[in-house]
Protein backbone atom coordinates (compact mmCIF):
# COMPACT_ATOMS: atom_id res chain seq x y z
CA UNK A 1 0.00 0.00 0.00
CA UNK A 2 1.26 3.43 -0.89
CA UNK A 3 -1.50 5.91 -0.11
CA UNK A 4 -4.99 6.46 1.25
CA UNK A 5 -6.61 5.32 -1.99
CA UNK A 6 -5.12 1.84 -1.42
CA UNK A 7 -6.74 1.74 2.02
CA UNK A 8 -10.08 2.80 0.56
CA UNK A 9 -9.89 0.20 -2.23
CA UNK A 10 -9.24 -2.67 0.22
CA UNK A 11 -11.83 -1.60 2.77
CA UNK A 12 -14.57 -0.97 0.22
CA UNK A 13 -13.94 -4.34 -1.45
CA UNK A 14 -14.01 -6.31 1.80
CA UNK A 15 -17.12 -4.51 3.05
CA UNK A 16 -18.97 -5.76 -0.02
CA UNK A 17 -18.60 -9.33 1.26
CA UNK A 18 -21.68 -10.81 2.88
CA UNK A 19 -21.32 -10.99 6.66
CA UNK A 20 -18.48 -8.46 7.03
CA UNK A 21 -19.38 -6.03 9.83
CA UNK A 22 -16.41 -3.67 9.74
CA UNK A 23 -13.05 -3.26 8.00
CA UNK A 24 -10.16 -1.15 9.25
CA UNK A 25 -6.83 -1.04 7.38
CA UNK A 26 -3.88 0.89 8.80
CA UNK A 27 -1.58 2.36 6.16
CA UNK A 28 1.30 2.87 8.60
CA UNK A 29 1.46 -0.70 9.91
CA UNK A 30 0.07 -2.41 6.77
CA UNK A 31 -2.27 -4.40 9.02
CA UNK A 32 -6.02 -4.75 8.67
CA UNK A 33 -8.58 -5.75 11.27
CA UNK A 34 -11.88 -7.19 10.04
CA UNK A 35 -14.99 -8.15 11.99
CA UNK A 36 -17.36 -10.63 10.40
CA UNK A 37 -20.12 -13.14 11.08
CA UNK A 38 -18.56 -16.60 11.10
CA UNK A 39 -21.72 -18.16 9.64
CA UNK A 40 -21.58 -15.93 6.56
CA UNK A 41 -17.89 -15.59 5.67
CA UNK A 42 -14.37 -16.32 6.90
CA UNK A 43 -10.69 -15.41 6.62
CA UNK A 44 -10.28 -17.21 3.29
CA UNK A 45 -12.94 -15.08 1.58
CA UNK A 46 -11.48 -11.91 3.04
CA UNK A 47 -7.95 -12.78 1.84
CA UNK A 48 -9.28 -13.59 -1.64
CA UNK A 49 -11.15 -10.28 -1.76
CA UNK A 50 -8.01 -8.31 -0.91
CA UNK A 51 -5.98 -10.21 -3.52
CA UNK A 52 -8.68 -9.50 -6.09
CA UNK A 53 -7.88 -5.78 -5.97
CA UNK A 54 -4.16 -6.39 -6.55
CA UNK A 55 -2.58 -6.60 -3.10
CA UNK A 56 -0.62 -9.49 -1.64
CA UNK A 57 -1.85 -10.47 1.81
CA UNK A 58 -1.34 -13.09 4.48
CA UNK A 59 -3.01 -13.87 7.77
CA UNK A 60 -1.09 -12.72 10.84
CA UNK A 61 -1.39 -14.35 14.23
CA UNK A 62 -2.81 -12.03 16.86
CA UNK A 63 0.29 -12.26 19.01
CA UNK A 64 2.65 -11.73 16.08
CA UNK A 65 1.34 -8.50 14.57
CA UNK A 66 4.30 -6.37 15.56
CA UNK A 67 6.85 -8.98 14.50
CA UNK A 68 5.28 -9.35 11.06
CA UNK A 69 5.05 -5.58 10.62
CA UNK A 70 8.69 -5.16 11.64
CA UNK A 71 9.87 -7.75 9.12
CA UNK A 72 7.79 -6.14 6.36
CA UNK A 73 9.21 -2.70 7.18
CA UNK A 74 12.78 -4.01 6.96
CA UNK A 75 12.12 -5.48 3.51
CA UNK A 76 10.52 -2.27 2.28
CA UNK A 77 13.32 -0.11 3.68
CA UNK A 78 15.92 -2.23 1.88
CA UNK A 79 13.93 -2.19 -1.38
CA UNK A 80 13.47 1.56 -1.50
CA UNK A 81 17.02 2.26 -0.40
CA UNK A 82 18.25 0.23 -3.38
CA UNK A 83 15.81 1.98 -5.72
CA UNK A 84 16.95 5.40 -4.49
CA UNK A 85 20.64 4.60 -4.95
CA UNK A 86 20.06 3.33 -8.50
CA UNK A 87 18.07 6.44 -9.39
CA UNK A 88 20.70 8.65 -7.77
CA UNK A 89 23.54 7.11 -9.80
CA UNK A 90 21.86 8.19 -13.03
CA UNK A 91 19.94 11.15 -11.65
CA UNK A 92 22.99 13.14 -10.52
CA UNK A 93 24.59 13.14 -13.99
CA UNK A 94 21.21 14.21 -15.39
CA UNK A 95 21.17 17.20 -13.04
CA UNK A 96 24.73 18.12 -14.06
CA UNK A 97 23.96 17.93 -17.79
CA UNK A 98 20.71 19.87 -17.39
CA UNK A 99 22.28 22.72 -15.43
CA UNK A 100 25.33 22.85 -17.70
CA UNK A 101 23.22 23.36 -20.81
CA UNK A 102 20.93 25.81 -19.00
CA UNK A 103 23.95 28.03 -18.30
CA UNK A 104 25.57 27.56 -21.72
CA UNK A 105 24.55 29.73 -24.71
CA UNK A 106 22.57 27.81 -27.32
CA UNK A 107 25.12 28.72 -29.98
CA UNK A 108 27.67 26.52 -28.18
CA UNK A 109 25.43 23.42 -28.07
CA UNK A 110 26.87 20.49 -30.04
CA UNK A 111 24.73 18.68 -32.63
CA UNK A 112 25.49 14.95 -32.98
CA UNK A 113 23.62 14.93 -36.28
CA UNK A 114 20.52 16.60 -37.70
CA UNK A 115 17.67 16.44 -35.19
CA UNK A 116 19.73 15.17 -32.24
CA UNK A 117 21.81 17.35 -29.96
CA UNK A 118 24.46 16.09 -27.55
CA UNK A 119 22.29 17.41 -24.68
CA UNK A 120 19.29 15.23 -25.65
CA UNK A 121 21.54 12.23 -26.28
CA UNK A 122 23.11 12.45 -22.80
CA UNK A 123 19.77 13.05 -21.09
CA UNK A 124 18.24 10.09 -22.94
CA UNK A 125 21.16 7.85 -21.89
CA UNK A 126 20.78 8.79 -18.22
CA UNK A 127 16.97 8.91 -18.19
CA UNK A 128 16.31 5.46 -19.68
CA UNK A 129 17.88 3.37 -16.84
CA UNK A 130 16.06 5.48 -14.24
CA UNK A 131 12.75 5.10 -16.04
CA UNK A 132 12.84 1.31 -16.46
CA UNK A 133 15.23 0.04 -13.77
CA UNK A 134 14.94 2.51 -10.92
CA UNK A 135 11.21 2.97 -11.56
CA UNK A 136 10.32 -0.70 -11.95
CA UNK A 137 8.69 -0.87 -8.49
CA UNK A 138 6.37 1.99 -9.42
CA UNK A 139 5.49 0.27 -12.71
CA UNK A 140 4.65 -3.01 -10.96
CA UNK A 141 2.31 -1.38 -8.47
CA UNK A 142 0.73 0.85 -11.13
CA UNK A 143 0.05 -2.12 -13.45
CA UNK A 144 -1.45 -4.11 -10.58
CA UNK A 145 -3.75 -1.25 -9.72
CA UNK A 146 -4.87 -0.68 -13.31
CA UNK A 147 -5.32 -4.41 -13.86
CA UNK A 148 -7.83 -4.52 -11.02
CA UNK A 149 -9.48 -1.27 -12.11
CA UNK A 150 -8.18 0.83 -9.23
CA UNK A 151 -5.81 3.78 -9.03
CA UNK A 152 -3.17 4.85 -6.53
CA UNK A 153 -0.18 7.14 -6.15
CA UNK A 154 2.00 4.88 -8.33
CA UNK A 155 -0.40 5.41 -11.23
CA UNK A 156 0.09 9.17 -10.93
CA UNK A 157 3.88 8.86 -10.75
CA UNK A 158 4.18 6.53 -13.73
CA UNK A 159 1.74 8.58 -15.79
CA UNK A 160 3.85 11.69 -15.18
CA UNK A 161 7.21 10.07 -15.95
CA UNK A 162 5.97 7.89 -18.82
CA UNK A 163 4.25 10.77 -20.59
CA UNK A 164 7.38 12.90 -20.25
CA UNK A 165 9.65 10.08 -21.48
CA UNK A 166 7.46 8.92 -24.39
CA UNK A 167 6.73 12.48 -25.55
CA UNK A 168 10.45 13.28 -25.53
CA UNK A 169 11.36 10.14 -27.51
CA UNK A 170 8.64 10.84 -30.09
CA UNK A 171 9.65 14.48 -30.73
CA UNK A 172 13.36 13.54 -30.98
CA UNK A 173 12.64 10.71 -33.46
CA UNK A 174 10.40 13.03 -35.47
CA UNK A 175 13.14 15.68 -35.57
CA UNK A 176 15.72 13.11 -36.71
CA UNK A 177 13.41 11.82 -39.46
CA UNK A 178 12.67 15.35 -40.64
CA UNK A 179 16.28 16.51 -40.24
CA UNK A 180 15.04 19.45 -38.19
CA UNK A 181 16.64 21.18 -35.24
CA UNK A 182 16.86 19.11 -32.04
CA UNK A 183 13.66 19.82 -30.08
CA UNK A 184 12.97 20.70 -26.45
CA UNK A 185 12.46 17.51 -24.42
CA UNK A 186 11.48 16.32 -20.91
CA UNK A 187 14.23 13.72 -20.41
CA UNK A 188 15.27 15.55 -17.25
CA UNK A 189 11.83 15.17 -15.60
CA UNK A 190 11.71 11.38 -14.88
CA UNK A 191 15.10 11.22 -13.10
CA UNK A 192 14.27 14.29 -10.99
CA UNK A 193 10.87 12.92 -10.00
CA UNK A 194 11.95 9.34 -9.33
CA UNK A 195 15.05 10.27 -7.33
CA UNK A 196 13.07 12.41 -4.92
CA UNK A 197 10.04 10.09 -4.75
CA UNK A 198 12.25 7.03 -4.11
CA UNK A 199 14.03 9.00 -1.39
CA UNK A 200 10.65 9.96 0.04
CA UNK A 201 9.50 6.31 0.06
CA UNK A 202 12.72 5.22 1.77
CA UNK A 203 12.37 7.88 4.47
CA UNK A 204 8.65 7.10 4.75
CA UNK A 205 9.27 3.45 5.59
CA UNK A 206 12.02 4.39 8.04
CA UNK A 207 9.52 6.70 9.74
CA UNK A 208 6.87 3.95 9.72
CA UNK A 209 9.29 1.59 11.45
CA UNK A 210 10.10 4.17 14.11
CA UNK A 211 6.43 4.70 14.95
CA UNK A 212 6.27 1.15 16.32
CA UNK A 213 9.43 1.50 18.43
CA UNK A 214 7.41 2.49 21.49
CA UNK A 215 5.35 -0.70 21.23
CA UNK A 216 8.49 -2.76 20.67
CA UNK A 217 10.05 -1.28 23.82
CA UNK A 218 6.87 -2.09 25.72
CA UNK A 219 7.00 -5.70 24.54
CA UNK A 220 10.68 -5.92 25.50
CA UNK A 221 9.65 -5.54 29.14
CA UNK A 222 8.53 -9.16 29.07
CA UNK A 223 11.01 -11.66 30.45
CA UNK A 224 12.34 -14.20 27.96
CA UNK A 225 13.26 -16.98 30.40
CA UNK A 226 11.99 -18.33 33.70
CA UNK A 227 13.46 -20.62 36.37
CA UNK A 228 11.08 -23.55 36.85
CA UNK A 229 11.31 -25.10 40.32
CA UNK A 230 10.30 -28.70 41.03
CA UNK A 231 8.45 -29.11 44.34
CA UNK A 232 8.01 -32.42 46.21
CA UNK A 233 5.02 -33.43 48.31
CA UNK A 234 6.51 -31.74 51.38
CA UNK A 235 6.88 -28.41 49.58
CA UNK A 236 10.64 -28.61 49.23
CA UNK A 237 12.46 -27.52 46.07
CA UNK A 238 14.06 -30.57 44.46
CA UNK A 239 15.08 -29.26 41.02
CA UNK A 240 15.57 -26.10 38.96
CA UNK A 241 15.45 -25.63 35.20
CA UNK A 242 15.70 -22.62 32.88
CA UNK A 243 12.83 -22.64 30.39
CA UNK A 244 11.45 -20.24 27.78
CA UNK A 245 8.75 -18.03 29.25
CA UNK A 246 6.34 -19.23 26.52
CA UNK A 247 6.43 -22.72 28.07
CA UNK A 248 5.40 -21.60 31.56
CA UNK A 249 2.07 -23.14 32.54
CA UNK A 250 -0.49 -22.00 35.04
CA UNK A 251 0.34 -23.42 38.47
CA UNK A 252 4.10 -23.73 37.86
CA UNK A 253 6.40 -22.67 40.68
CA UNK A 254 9.05 -20.19 39.52
CA UNK A 255 12.11 -18.71 41.20
CA UNK A 256 12.67 -14.98 40.77
CA UNK A 257 16.21 -13.82 41.60
CA UNK A 258 16.98 -10.32 42.92
CA UNK A 259 17.34 -7.79 40.10
CA UNK A 260 15.54 -9.94 37.51
CA UNK A 261 12.15 -9.55 35.85
CA UNK A 262 9.11 -11.43 37.07
CA UNK A 263 8.36 -13.76 34.13
CA UNK A 264 4.56 -14.03 34.46
CA UNK A 265 1.75 -12.91 36.73
CA UNK A 266 1.64 -14.95 39.91
CA UNK A 267 1.33 -15.15 43.68
CA UNK A 268 4.26 -15.22 46.12
CA UNK A 269 4.48 -18.48 48.06
CA UNK A 270 7.86 -17.91 49.72
CA UNK A 271 10.26 -15.01 50.29
CA UNK A 272 10.16 -11.28 50.98
CA UNK A 273 11.22 -8.52 48.62
CA UNK A 274 10.35 -5.23 46.95
CA UNK A 275 9.13 -5.06 43.36
CA UNK A 276 9.30 -2.13 40.94
CA UNK A 277 5.95 -2.17 39.11
CA UNK A 278 6.10 1.41 37.82
CA UNK A 279 6.13 0.42 34.15
CA UNK A 280 2.86 -1.49 34.58
CA UNK A 281 0.97 0.30 37.36
CA UNK A 282 2.56 3.76 37.22
CA UNK A 283 3.37 3.61 40.93
CA UNK A 284 6.86 5.03 41.32
CA UNK A 285 7.55 3.51 44.75
CA UNK A 286 8.42 -0.20 44.91
CA UNK A 287 5.78 -2.36 46.57
CA UNK A 288 6.40 -4.90 49.34
CA UNK A 289 6.09 -8.53 48.30
CA UNK A 290 5.54 -11.27 50.86
CA UNK A 291 3.79 -14.67 50.85
CA UNK A 292 0.32 -14.18 49.41
CA UNK A 293 1.18 -10.99 47.47
CA UNK A 294 0.38 -10.72 43.77
CA UNK A 295 3.26 -10.05 41.36
CA UNK A 296 2.97 -8.71 37.81
CA UNK A 297 4.91 -10.12 34.88
CA UNK A 298 7.49 -7.62 33.62
CA UNK A 299 7.99 -5.95 37.02
CA UNK A 300 11.48 -6.04 38.54
CA UNK A 301 12.25 -7.95 41.73
CA UNK A 302 14.66 -5.77 43.67
CA UNK A 303 16.37 -7.21 46.73
CA UNK A 304 15.00 -10.57 47.79
CA UNK A 305 14.58 -14.09 46.46
CA UNK A 306 10.99 -15.02 45.66
CA UNK A 307 9.17 -18.22 44.82
CA UNK A 308 5.94 -17.56 42.97
CA UNK A 309 3.13 -19.69 41.60
CA UNK A 310 2.06 -18.70 38.08
CA UNK A 311 -1.58 -17.56 37.86
CA UNK A 312 -1.70 -15.92 34.39
CA UNK A 313 0.57 -16.89 31.50
CA UNK A 314 1.01 -16.10 27.81
CA UNK A 315 -1.54 -13.66 26.43
CA UNK A 316 -3.42 -13.55 29.76
CA UNK A 317 -0.71 -11.61 31.65
CA UNK A 318 -1.28 -7.96 32.51
CA UNK A 319 1.61 -6.79 30.30
CA UNK A 320 0.39 -8.85 27.33
CA UNK A 321 -3.07 -7.31 27.71
CA UNK A 322 -1.57 -3.82 27.77
CA UNK A 323 0.37 -4.58 24.58
CA UNK A 324 -2.80 -5.94 22.98
CA UNK A 325 -4.76 -2.83 23.94
CA UNK A 326 -2.07 -0.60 22.42
CA UNK A 327 -2.03 -2.67 19.20
CA UNK A 328 -5.81 -2.44 18.91
CA UNK A 329 -5.63 1.30 19.54
CA UNK A 330 -3.05 1.71 16.78
CA UNK A 331 -5.18 -0.13 14.22
CA UNK A 332 -8.34 1.79 15.13
CA UNK A 333 -9.30 4.80 13.06
CA UNK A 334 -10.00 8.33 14.13
CA UNK A 335 -13.15 9.79 12.49
CA UNK A 336 -11.05 12.31 10.54
CA UNK A 337 -8.91 9.46 9.21
CA UNK A 338 -11.94 7.56 7.91
CA UNK A 339 -13.01 10.72 6.07
CA UNK A 340 -9.51 11.19 4.63
CA UNK A 341 -9.46 7.59 3.32
CA UNK A 342 -12.82 8.09 1.59
CA UNK A 343 -11.58 11.26 -0.07
CA UNK A 344 -8.36 9.52 -1.13
CA UNK A 345 -10.40 6.85 -2.89
CA UNK A 346 -11.67 9.44 -5.39
CA UNK A 347 -8.56 11.60 -5.31
CA UNK A 348 -6.47 9.92 -8.02
CA UNK A 349 -9.16 9.96 -10.76
CA UNK A 350 -9.86 13.61 -9.96
CA UNK A 351 -6.15 14.44 -10.24
CA UNK A 352 -5.94 12.78 -13.66
CA UNK A 353 -8.97 14.76 -14.83
CA UNK A 354 -7.50 18.01 -13.48
CA UNK A 355 -4.14 17.29 -15.13
CA UNK A 356 -5.83 16.70 -18.50
CA UNK A 357 -7.86 19.88 -18.13
CA UNK A 358 -4.70 21.80 -17.24
CA UNK A 359 -2.97 20.60 -20.41
CA UNK A 360 -5.94 21.40 -22.66
CA UNK A 361 -6.52 24.85 -21.16
CA UNK A 362 -2.87 25.92 -21.50
CA UNK A 363 -2.73 24.66 -25.12
CA UNK A 364 -5.78 26.81 -25.91
CA UNK A 365 -4.28 29.79 -24.10
CA UNK A 366 -0.93 29.36 -25.91
CA UNK A 367 -2.52 29.21 -29.36
CA UNK A 368 -4.71 32.23 -28.64
CA UNK A 369 -1.94 34.33 -27.02
CA UNK A 370 1.52 32.81 -26.71
CA UNK A 371 2.76 35.85 -24.79
CA UNK A 372 0.53 34.87 -21.86
CA UNK A 373 2.78 31.82 -21.52
CA UNK A 374 6.12 33.35 -22.46
CA UNK A 375 6.26 37.19 -22.46
CA UNK A 376 9.72 37.04 -24.05
CA UNK A 377 8.68 34.78 -26.93
CA UNK A 378 10.35 35.34 -30.30
CA UNK A 379 9.26 33.42 -33.42
CA UNK A 380 12.00 31.58 -35.37
CA UNK A 381 11.90 34.15 -38.19
CA UNK A 382 12.85 36.84 -35.67
CA UNK A 383 15.72 34.86 -34.15
CA UNK A 384 13.79 32.70 -31.67
CA UNK A 385 14.75 29.09 -30.92
CA UNK A 386 11.30 27.47 -30.87
CA UNK A 387 8.01 27.88 -32.67
CA UNK A 388 4.75 28.95 -31.03
CA UNK A 389 3.45 25.37 -31.11
CA UNK A 390 6.58 23.98 -29.45
CA UNK A 391 6.53 26.60 -26.70
CA UNK A 392 2.81 26.08 -26.08
CA UNK A 393 2.96 22.26 -25.96
CA UNK A 394 6.10 22.31 -23.81
CA UNK A 395 4.49 24.63 -21.27
CA UNK A 396 1.14 22.80 -21.27
CA UNK A 397 2.80 19.41 -20.77
CA UNK A 398 5.02 20.79 -18.03
CA UNK A 399 1.99 22.14 -16.14
CA UNK A 400 0.07 18.85 -16.58
CA UNK A 401 3.02 16.76 -15.39
CA UNK A 402 3.44 19.09 -12.41
CA UNK A 403 -0.16 18.50 -11.37
CA UNK A 404 0.33 14.72 -11.63
CA UNK A 405 3.59 14.80 -9.72
CA UNK A 406 2.68 16.98 -6.77
CA UNK A 407 -0.94 15.88 -6.30
CA UNK A 408 -0.07 12.89 -4.15
CA UNK A 409 -2.50 11.57 -1.50
CA UNK A 410 0.32 10.13 0.62
CA UNK A 411 0.22 12.83 3.28
CA UNK A 412 -3.57 12.64 3.30
CA UNK A 413 -3.49 8.97 4.24
CA UNK A 414 -0.32 8.84 6.35
CA UNK A 415 -0.62 11.84 8.65
CA UNK A 416 -3.45 10.65 10.92
CA UNK A 417 -2.45 6.98 11.38
CA UNK A 418 1.16 8.01 12.05
CA UNK A 419 -0.02 10.48 14.70
CA UNK A 420 -2.25 7.81 16.29
CA UNK A 421 0.61 5.28 16.34
CA UNK A 422 3.07 7.69 17.89
CA UNK A 423 0.54 9.00 20.40
CA UNK A 424 -0.67 5.61 21.62
CA UNK A 425 2.84 4.09 21.65
CA UNK A 426 4.56 6.89 23.53
CA UNK A 427 1.57 7.17 25.84
CA UNK A 428 1.87 3.48 26.74
CA UNK A 429 5.55 3.99 27.56
CA UNK A 430 4.55 6.75 29.97
CA UNK A 431 1.82 4.63 31.56
CA UNK A 432 -1.07 6.28 29.66
CA UNK A 433 -3.31 3.81 27.80
CA UNK A 434 -5.27 5.39 24.94
CA UNK A 435 -8.12 3.23 23.66
CA UNK A 436 -7.91 4.34 20.06
CA UNK A 437 -7.92 7.09 17.48
CA UNK A 438 -11.32 8.52 18.42
CA UNK A 439 -10.44 9.28 22.09
CA UNK A 440 -7.12 10.72 20.91
CA UNK A 441 -8.88 12.99 18.41
CA UNK A 442 -11.36 14.29 21.01
CA UNK A 443 -8.60 14.91 23.59
CA UNK A 444 -8.06 18.41 22.20
CA UNK A 445 -11.43 19.37 23.69
CA UNK A 446 -10.21 18.72 27.23
CA UNK A 447 -10.18 21.94 29.27
CA UNK A 448 -9.27 20.62 32.72
CA UNK A 449 -7.90 17.42 34.26
CA UNK A 450 -8.87 16.23 37.75
CA UNK A 451 -6.57 13.80 39.57
CA UNK A 452 -7.99 11.49 42.19
CA UNK A 453 -5.47 11.91 45.01
CA UNK A 454 -2.45 13.78 46.25
CA UNK A 455 0.80 12.36 44.96
CA UNK A 456 -0.58 11.18 41.62
CA UNK A 457 1.88 13.47 39.84
CA UNK A 458 5.40 12.99 41.20
CA UNK A 459 8.99 13.08 40.02
CA UNK A 460 8.93 9.28 39.90
CA UNK A 461 11.81 8.95 42.37
CA UNK A 462 11.87 9.71 46.12
CA UNK A 463 13.70 12.82 47.32
CA UNK A 464 14.62 14.09 50.78
CA UNK A 465 12.56 17.16 51.63
CA UNK A 466 13.22 17.69 55.37
CA UNK A 467 15.16 16.27 58.33
CA UNK A 468 13.83 15.58 61.83
CA UNK A 469 16.44 16.31 64.52
CA UNK A 470 15.52 15.02 67.99
CA UNK A 471 18.53 16.32 69.95
CA UNK A 472 20.39 19.58 70.29
CA UNK A 473 23.20 20.52 67.95
CA UNK A 474 25.73 20.10 70.76
CA UNK A 475 24.78 16.44 71.16
CA UNK A 476 24.73 15.54 67.46
CA UNK A 477 25.35 18.00 64.67
CA UNK A 478 23.61 17.89 61.33
CA UNK A 479 26.89 16.97 59.64
CA UNK A 480 27.40 13.98 61.92
CA UNK A 481 23.80 12.85 61.52
CA UNK A 482 24.06 13.03 57.71
CA UNK A 483 27.40 11.18 57.71
CA UNK A 484 26.02 8.32 59.83
CA UNK A 485 22.75 8.01 57.90
CA UNK A 486 24.42 8.25 54.48
CA UNK A 487 27.01 5.58 55.32
CA UNK A 488 24.36 3.23 56.67
CA UNK A 489 21.91 3.65 53.80
CA UNK A 490 24.61 3.29 51.12
CA UNK A 491 24.53 -0.50 51.58
CA UNK A 492 20.77 -0.74 51.07
CA UNK A 493 19.01 -1.29 47.74
CA UNK A 494 15.79 0.40 48.86
CA UNK A 495 14.85 3.43 46.72
CA UNK A 496 14.46 5.61 49.81
CA UNK A 497 17.97 4.59 50.89
CA UNK A 498 19.24 5.62 47.45
CA UNK A 499 17.56 9.02 47.82
CA UNK A 500 19.06 9.52 51.29
CA UNK A 501 22.56 8.57 50.13
CA UNK A 502 22.35 10.95 47.16
CA UNK A 503 21.13 13.74 49.44
CA UNK A 504 23.97 13.17 51.94
CA UNK A 505 26.64 13.19 49.24
CA UNK A 506 25.21 16.38 47.84
CA UNK A 507 24.98 18.14 51.21
CA UNK A 508 28.41 17.04 52.44
CA UNK A 509 29.94 17.57 49.00
CA UNK A 510 31.69 14.24 49.29
CA UNK A 511 31.67 11.22 47.01
CA UNK A 512 33.22 9.03 49.74
CA UNK A 513 31.33 7.82 52.78
CA UNK A 514 32.35 6.04 55.97
CA UNK A 515 32.66 2.33 56.65
CA UNK A 516 29.58 0.14 57.18
CA UNK A 517 29.85 -3.28 58.85
CA UNK A 518 27.41 -6.01 59.88
CA UNK A 519 24.74 -4.60 57.59
CA UNK A 520 21.36 -6.29 57.81
CA UNK A 521 18.09 -5.20 56.23
CA UNK A 522 15.02 -6.03 58.32
CA UNK A 523 11.89 -6.19 56.09
CA UNK A 524 9.19 -3.90 57.40
CA UNK A 525 11.45 -2.33 60.03
CA UNK A 526 14.55 -0.82 58.46
CA UNK A 527 18.20 -1.77 58.83
CA UNK A 528 20.90 -2.30 61.41
CA UNK A 529 24.65 -1.92 61.05
CA UNK A 530 27.82 -0.50 62.57
CA UNK A 531 29.20 2.75 61.11
CA UNK A 532 32.79 3.98 61.49
CA UNK A 533 35.45 6.13 59.79
CA UNK A 534 33.24 9.19 59.36
CA UNK A 535 35.73 11.59 60.97
CA UNK A 536 37.29 12.54 57.64
CA UNK A 537 33.88 13.45 56.25
CA UNK A 538 33.13 15.64 59.27
CA UNK A 539 36.53 17.36 59.08
CA UNK A 540 35.85 18.40 55.47
CA UNK A 541 32.37 19.67 56.18
CA UNK A 542 32.66 21.96 59.19
CA UNK A 543 31.65 24.72 56.77
CA UNK A 544 27.98 23.76 56.68
CA UNK A 545 25.99 26.64 58.14
CA UNK A 546 22.35 26.24 59.11
CA UNK A 547 20.07 29.21 58.67
CA UNK A 548 16.42 29.91 59.42
CA UNK A 549 16.22 26.87 61.66
CA UNK A 550 12.81 26.48 63.20
CA UNK A 551 12.43 23.98 66.04
CA UNK A 552 9.18 23.30 67.79
CA UNK A 553 9.13 21.04 70.85
CA UNK A 554 6.13 19.53 72.52
CA UNK A 555 7.08 19.56 76.20
CA UNK A 556 6.27 16.44 78.20
CA UNK A 557 5.45 14.19 75.26
CA UNK A 558 9.02 13.61 74.16
CA UNK A 559 8.10 14.41 70.56
CA UNK A 560 10.00 17.05 68.62
CA UNK A 561 8.50 18.14 65.30
CA UNK A 562 10.51 18.11 62.11
CA UNK A 563 13.07 20.84 61.78
CA UNK A 564 12.90 22.82 58.52
CA UNK A 565 16.39 23.50 57.34
CA UNK A 566 17.39 26.07 54.78
CA UNK A 567 21.05 25.32 54.16
CA UNK A 568 23.82 27.21 52.54
CA UNK A 569 27.21 25.73 51.76
CA UNK A 570 30.23 28.01 52.08
CA UNK A 571 33.34 26.40 50.67
CA UNK A 572 36.64 27.47 52.16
Amino acid sequence: MTCGSCVHAIESRVLKLKGVISASVNLTTSIGVFKYEVEATGPREILNAIESVGYSVEAVEKNNKSGAAAMQHKKQIKKWKTSFLINLCFGLPTFVVMFYYMLTPKTEHVQVFAGLSLENLLLFAFCTPVQFIGGRHFYKQAFKALKHKTTNMDVLIMMATSIAYVYSVIVVVAAIVQGAESPMTFFDAPPMLLVFIALGRWLEYIAKGKTSEALTKLMSLQATEAILVGIDNDGNAVSEKNIDVDFVQRGDVLKVLPGTKVPVDGRVIEGNSMADESLVTGESMPTVKKPGSQVIGGSINQNGLLLIRATHVGQDTALAQIVRLVEEAQTSKAPIQALADKIAGFFVPMVIIMSTMTCVIWIIVGHVNVYAIDPDFLPPEEGGSFSQTEVTIEFAFRMAITVLAIACPCALGLATPTAVMVGTGVGAQQGILIKGGEPLETAHKVKAIVFDKTGTITHGVPKVTRIALFVKQEVCSISKLLAIIGTAEASSEHPIATAITKYVKDMLNSAMLGRCMDFQAVPGCGLQCSVSNIESMLAQNNNIELKNTQVRRRVGSGVIASETLARERKLE
